[in-house]
């Protein structure tokens, strides 16, 4: 993949418009997709064109926290769901930075919640950075139906937002 091929792809790189400048972050949310693996490598070719750092962020629906604070003696999720959740989340992670080279700056990150708002908000949190998100092609009535998380992305984020089918 080169970067001819983003074809479809239109920000605004500056007054001039030759240039990436200002692009310093890219956010992209990884699930252990196809679609969030070709988001991943977008995000490489601008990196490697801008400089910018790469966050890689996994959102868990929960994590240890999500338990009542004031039940310590119970836990309503058990065990075996929280290590296949933190086992998930490393796998998916680790699946993404293979994608990255070295010379590539890359952070990694897990928050919790639902998947749409939790992006937007370390977005929000994180100095409005560009997302680089997959898309699953649902369609429309599909999309409408079930619901879109790069839609969803696209409406609310406070950025640049650049959806990789």
């Amino acid at each position: 993949m080169s970067f001819a091929n983003l074809t479809k792809c239109s920000m605004d790189f500056g007054e001039r418009g030759d240039s990436m400048e200002g692009l310093e972050r890219l956010l992209v949310p990884v699930d252990g997709s196809a679609g969030a693996d070709k988001a991943v490598d977008i995000a490489v070719l601008l990196a490697k064109s801008s400089g910018a750092v790469i966050d890689l962020l996994y959102v868990s629906y929960f994590d240890e926290e999500t338990d009542d604070e004031e039940a310590e003696e119970f836990s309503w999720l058990p065990a075996s769901v929280m290590a296949s959740s933190s086992k998930q989340s490393a796998r998916i992670l680790a699946q993404a930075r293979e994608r990255i080279p070295g010379d590539v700056e890359a952070a990694e990150h897990v928050v919790t919640g639902t998947p749409a708002e939790a992006i937007v908000a370390f977005a929000e949190e994180h100095g409005k950075e560009t997302v680089v998100i997959g898309g699953r092609g649902l369609g429309m009535v599909r999309g409408f139906f079930a619901g879109s998380v790069s839609q969803e992305v696209m409406d609310s984020a406070p950025g640049n937002v650049i959806l990789v089918k």
